[in-house]
């Protein structure tokens, strides 16, 4: 990415601040195992962009604190053999990783639309190895 986009992302951010999360037209309110496209932004080094130009990725809701802020881990079209990779198949055909070492706290202004529920079967995969990740 090319240096000015940080000070687009900062603009942007500075507007999502503002913003109050709506809810568009049967769109649920966020809950576990929702994924979601998210604003994640520019960020530093090796942590993970959202892309496009208002820097969104899809994430999987892990834990939610209250109704306004998650733990959530992007998701990546990526698959690579890594521990805190857990690659599958997304409801769409689509082949996907859950980037594990990635997880973070965001603030529900952060989530652009809902996108669909991620199986309970990758669901528990995801959160035992965030757990293996963590302790391990």
């Amino acid at each position: 990415m090319e240096a000015n986009s940080f000070d687009v992302w900062n603009e942007q951010k500075k507007a999502l601040d503002e913003t109050r999360f709506t809810r568009q037209h049967g769109q649920p309110l966020p809950k576990v195992r929702g994924v979601w496209m998210c604003r994640l932004g520019r960020n530093v080094g090796i942590e993970m962009n959202g892309g496009a130009d208002d820097f969104s990725r899809p994430v999987v809701i892990i834990k939610k604190f209250n109704n306004g802020m998650f733990w959530a881990v992007p998701l990546s079209t990526k698959q690579k053999d890594l521990t805190f990779y857990y690659n599958f198949t997304d409801v769409h055909g689509w082949r996907v990783s859950a980037v594990v070492s990635q997880l973070r706290l965001i603030s529900i202004k952060r989530l652009k639309r809902y996108l669909y529920a991620l199986p309970d079967n990758h669901f528990e995969a995801i959160r035992e190895q965030l757990i293996g990740n963590l302790v391990g």
